[in-house]
């Protein structure tokens, strides 16, 4: 069986750079709490990807469910990752022992969040901090979040 104490969250090598980018300049205190930020966008904006080759040591479980919340957001990713398709139906991936199952759908939205938020940097040409607001803006206003960017947005650069 699987503990908690056993499992560590991944974060995208590819991303490393943006990572520390929202820690500095969005001020974000914490690598979970990017990690968390990353998460909650990738499934807002319907996006996730295998994380692929890690950077850095992984988390450990416990230190990114310190705030009460944390563990709820994972569960509820899992869950509703499930119920979209991404697997079966299955309420059981709440079940202790599938803890690093649900880990691993977390880190998908993590991955899935970073990607996203590095094109909006990309095709608006704002800095972190900006496209960090925007998106909070847009959530607390209940906005939909924008969609993917085309190939002309990109080149653009708009």
């Amino acid at each position: 069986m699987t503990t908690s104490f056993d499992v560590r969250v991944r974060r995208p090598r590819q991303y490393e750079a943006l990572i520390q980018e929202m820690r500095h300049e969005a001020f974000f205190p914490t690598m979970r709490d990017v990690l968390l930020f990353a998460a909650s966008v990738g499934f807002k904006a319907d996006r996730s990807a295998p994380v692929g080759e890690a950077a850095g040591d992984p988390i450990r479980y416990e230190t990114l469910t310190v705030p009460a919340f944390s563990d709820a957001l994972v569960s509820m990713l899992a869950i509703r990752s499930r119920m979209a398709g991404e697997g079966v139906d299955d309420a059981e991936i709440l079940d202790n022992s599938r803890l690093q199952e649900r880990v691993e759908i977390f880190e998908r939205y993590v991955h899935g969040g970073l990607e996203y938020i590095q094109e909006l940097m990309n095709t608006r040409s704002h800095p972190v901090d900006l496209v960090v607001s925007s998106l909070v803006n847009e959530a607390l206003s209940g906005e939909e979040i924008a969609g993917p960017a085309s190939i002309e947005d990109l080149l653009a650069g708009t």
